[in-house]
C-alpha cells in the first residue's frame, strides 16, 4: 500500500505542479507588486466611455479595430454556455480608433441577418481583419447567437463609418467549430472567405464541461473554412483552442494557436493549398493564454493571473476577488530552431512583461504593442533625461505603448501602458 501511495504521489506531483502553474491556485504576487505600482503612473484607461468589455483588438498601421460591449451584462455570454438565455439589452459594437489623432469612430453594422440591435443578434467574440489591395477592410467576427454561433463577415471602407454584412459561415455542420472562439483570416483568399477558427470546447456546459477543463482533456480543435473546401478540422487533440493569430504574408507563413489548458502556444505551418496545418513546435508559456497579439516579430500572450470562479467575478467583480492579468512575449525569430540552431526542439525565451493580481486590470484577454515612429513627439518625450540610465541594448529597442483589453472591475476598457521600450524590459524576466 505504501509503495502504491508513493508511486501515486510521484505520478501526480508533476501534474499538480503544472496545474498550479496554469491556474495559480497557490499564488504569491509579492515579487511583482513594486513594479505594478510603478506601472500605475504610466498606465491609463483609454476612452472609458466607449471601450467596455472589449474582447479582442487588431492593430492596422496606426488604427486599432475592436469589438466591445454596449452593456457589460453581455460578458456573461462566455459563461457557461455562451448565453442561451434571452439577451434583450444592447448588442456589441465595433470601433475604429485612430491612435495618432486619438479619435474613435463607432462602425455602424449594416445588413446583419435578423438584426434587432440587441445582444440577440450582436454578441461578438474574437475577430480578425484583412486589408485588401484597394484599402477595403474585411472583418470576420465570431458571433454567438442564441440558436448557434456563427462567423459573420463584414466589408468596411476606412473612409466611412459603416460596415456591410456580406457572408455568414454556419458552424453546425460536420468539421465546423460549434463553440468558436477566435479567427485568423487569410487575406489572399478573402474572396472565398478563407478562415481558421478555434473551437475552444467540445462540451458547452454541465458535468462534462467541468471534466474537460479540470482534467485538461484534449477534446478541442481548429477548423478551416473556404468556399472551395467547406469546413474541416485541421488541428485536433487540443486542450481548449482559444486565441489564434498568423502571418498575413504568404512567405514562410505560420499560424499560432493558444492551447489554454495545455499552457502552450502551438506553432504551425500551412501545408498544401487547402488549409492543412503541420505542427512545428509547442512553446510552453505556463499560463492560461487567451488571445494572441501580433506586432512585428513578436507574439503577445495575455490571460488571467490566477484562478477563481469566472462567473462569480463577472456577476459581482467588487466582491468576487480579482483574476488579474499576465502578459508574456515570444519573439517569432526564435521559433523553429532558427535562432538557437537546435532544430524544432529548441525552446524560445518566453518573457514575462506584466503579472498583476488585479491592481491594474482584470480578466485580460488581448494585448498588442504599438511602437513609436522614428522622430515622433511621443518617442522623444519619453523620459529623455533618463536615457543615460538605460542600458544600450535596451535603447536600441523600439519604444511604444502596450495596449491591454479586459475588465477593469465593472468597466471593461483599454489599458494603455507607455513603456520605455518594447515590452517594458525593466520588468521583463524569463519564465
Amino acid at each position: 500500500m505504501l509503495t502504491f501511495s508513493l508511486a501515486l504521489v510521484a505520478v501526480l506531483t508533476p501534474f499538480l505542479r503544472e496545474s498550479n502553474e496554469l491556474f495559480n491556485v497557490v499564488h504569491d504576487f509579492t515579487p511583482y507588486r513594486d513594479r505594478v505600482a510603478a506601472l500605475s503612473s504610466s498606465c491609463s484607461l483609454q476612452h472609458a466611455d466607449l471601450f467596455l468589455g472589449c474582447e479582442d483588438i487588431k492593430l492596422v498601421d496606426d488604427t486599432i479595430y475592436t469589438a466591445c460591449n454596449a452593456d457589460i451584462r453581455n460578458r456573461l455570454k462566455y459563461w457557461p454556455e455562451y448565453a442561451r438565455q434571452a439577451r434583450p439589452w444592447a448588442g456589441d459594437k465595433f470601433f475604429r480608433w485612430d491612435t495618432v489623432a486619438d479619435t474613435v469612430v463607432e462602425i455602424e453594422l449594416r445588413g446583419i441577418p435578423g438584426d434587432d440591435g440587441t445582444a440577440e443578434s450582436r454578441s461578438f467574440h474574437g475577430f480578425d481583419v484583412n486589408v485588401l489591395p484597394d484599402g477595403t477592410v474585411s472583418i470576420y467576427a465570431v458571433n454567438h447567437l442564441r440558436s448557434a454561433s456563427v462567423v459573420d463577415k463584414f466589408v468596411h471602407s476606412p473612409d466611412t463609418a459603416f460596415a456591410t454584412h456580406v457572408a455568414r459561415l454556419n458552424t453546425t455542420v460536420a468539421g465546423a467549430p460549434p463553440h468558436p472562439n477566435n479567427v485568423f483570416s487569410v487575406p489572399e483568399r478573402d474572396a472565398e472567405n478563407a478562415v481558421y477558427v478555434t473551437n475552444d470546447h467540445l462540451h458547452a456546459s454541465g458535468p462534462m464541461r467541468f471534466v474537460e477543463e479540470a482534467a485538461r482533456r484534449r477534446w478541442a480543435w481548429v477548423s478551416f473554412y473556404s468556399e472551395t473546401t467547406g469546413w474541416k478540422k485541421v488541428l485536433e487533440n487540443v486542450a481548449s483552442a482559444n486565441g489564434i493569430a498568423g502571418d498575413k504574408h504568404t512567405d514562410g507563413r505560420r499560424v499560432y494557436v493558444s492551447e489554454v489548458f495545455g499552457g502552450v502556444i502551438r506553432v504551425l505551418e500551412p501545408v498544401g493549398g487547402e488549409g492543412e496545418l503541420k505542427e512545428v513546435q509547442q512553446v510552453k508559456v505556463g499560463m492560461l493564454g487567451d488571445n494572441i497579439g501580433r506586432f512585428g516579430d513578436d507574439l503577445y500572450i495575455t490571460g488571467p493571473a490566477k484562478a477563481l470562479p469566472v462567473e462569480a467575478f463577472m456577476r459581482d467583480p467588487a466582491t468576487a476577488g480579482a483574476p488579474g492579468m499576465v502578459v508574456k512575449r515570444i519573439n517569432t525569430k526564435q521559433l523553429g530552431g532558427g535562432f538557437f540552431g537546435g532544430g524544432y526542439t529548441a525552446d524560445p525565451i518566453v518573457e514575462l512583461l506584466v503579472k498583476d493580481d488585479g491592481k491594474l486590470a482584470n480578466m485580460t484577454t488581448t494585448s498588442i504593442f504599438k511602437a513609436y515612429k522614428a522622430g515622433s513627439s511621443a518617442g522623444m518625450e519619453e523620459n529623455e533625461a533618463e536615457d543615460e540610465d538605460v542600458p544600450e541594448e535596451q535603447q536600441m529597442k523600439p519604444k511604444g505603448d502596450l495596449f491591454v483589453t479586459g475588465l477593469q472591475f465593472r468597466g471593461g476598457n483599454f489599458l494603455s501602458c507607455r513603456s520605455r521600450e518594447q515590452g517594458l524590459t525593466d520588468y521583463t524576466q524569463a519564465s
